[in-house]
């Protein structure tokens, strides 16, 4: 087997953790397959680079010193999501990235290697924190804000922080087999592979604040009376609007209908009780609304992408059903 030269790109700003995941299962899988990779870390010039955590890095080489590499990883952090590259760095980078087999980001690495320059509509997916941000400023890429990782030709892109360790484990599997990739999982104590997407960590609801003050007490009933039976049309005459002004209103202010904020509300507080009570799951599909566990389940799962037995299991110690 030909060695593979892995590249791990570090920059002011960085965020340690990308880098260290990635490059720790690789370096795993070169221990259960000896001479099956070559780890490299490389600057945009040799200067030691201080991550966003504040621990140092001194680059074994620059950009311009390389020459090539089969896999170039790209670690997210601040520094990739601010304009902390010149446009000459970014053209060194940009021709790295076009003599790779293989391209990596890692988190918020997304918003570096767009800098760099992508394909028009190239799939990429990044922290679900920061997709509306990348769809922004990048509105010409397909944002999946979803995934743990995809690829897109020769473009792999994770969510956040930790995901890099699970398209690692897919790359080695890629490279050197299914064997190697599960030896890597189980020396690194993680999961060959996670259930659901990075749905199950995101907080939606919780970064919504409405200014509308109809809405901000509208939005207190519905926590305070989830276990109800609640319509739309009860949520209008509350708010004491039509139901044409009512979606209006909530579309401006929180983002979703008022069906979909209601259900979003529903699987919010359910996840969280998964994890933080010993009630029984049936007890908490009533305590949100749900008359059926089987309609608790189906929509727990299309939220999540994972059951919600599954979710309390990774998520907390308690094993109650």
């Amino acid at each position: 087997m030909k060695e593979k030269k892995i590249a791990f790109l570090v920059y002011e700003g960085m965020e340690l953790l990308d880098m260290a995941g990635s490059q720790t299962a690789f370096y795993e899988g070169n221990q259960f397959v000896n001479g099956s990779y070559r780890l490299i870390v490389v600057g945009i010039n040799n200067e030691i680079v201080v991550s966003e955590s504040g621990t140092q890095i001194k680059p074994c080489c620059s950009l311009d010193s390389l020459g090539e590499c089969h896999t170039l990883v790209i670690p997210g952090g601040k520094g990739a999501r601010l304009n902390s590259l010149s446009q000459k760095e970014l053209q060194r980078l940009r021709e790295l990235i076009e003599k790779s087999e293989r391209v990596v980001s890692i988190c918020t690495g997304a918003f570096l290697l767009a800098k760099a320059g992508l394909p028009e509509k190239t799939k990429i997916a990044t922290h679900w924190a920061f997709a509306k941000d990348l769809k922004s400023e990048f509105p010409e890429l397909l944002v999946d804000e979803s995934s743990l990782f995809i690829q897109d030709d020769k473009y792999w892109s994770s969510a956040g922080v930790t995901s890099c360790i699970d398209l690692t484990l897919k790359l080695i599997e890629l490279d050197l087999g299914k064997l190697a990739a599960m030896h890597v999982a189980k020396y690194m104590v993680v999961y060959l592979r996670r259930a659901g997407s990075q749905q199950q960590y995101s907080d939606l609801l919780s970064l919504q604040s409405p200014k509308d003050k109809r809405l901000l007490t509208v939005l207190e009933w519905l926590k305070d009376n989830l276990e109800k039976r609640i319509t739309v049309d009860m949520i209008a005459d509350r708010a004491n609007m039509s139901e044409r002004q009512l979606y209006r209103v909530f579309i401006n202010e929180v983002g979703f209908p008022p069906a979909h904020y209601l259900e979003e509300l529903r699987m919010e507080v359910a996840s969280t009780l998964l994890v933080s009570s010993e009630q029984n799951i049936k007890a908490i599909a009533l305590s949100v609304g749900y008359r059926s566990h089987d309609g608790f389940k189906r929509a727990f799962q299309r939220r999540y992408s994972i059951s919600p037995l599954k979710y309390r299991q990774v998520f907390s110690s308690s094993e109650v059903g």
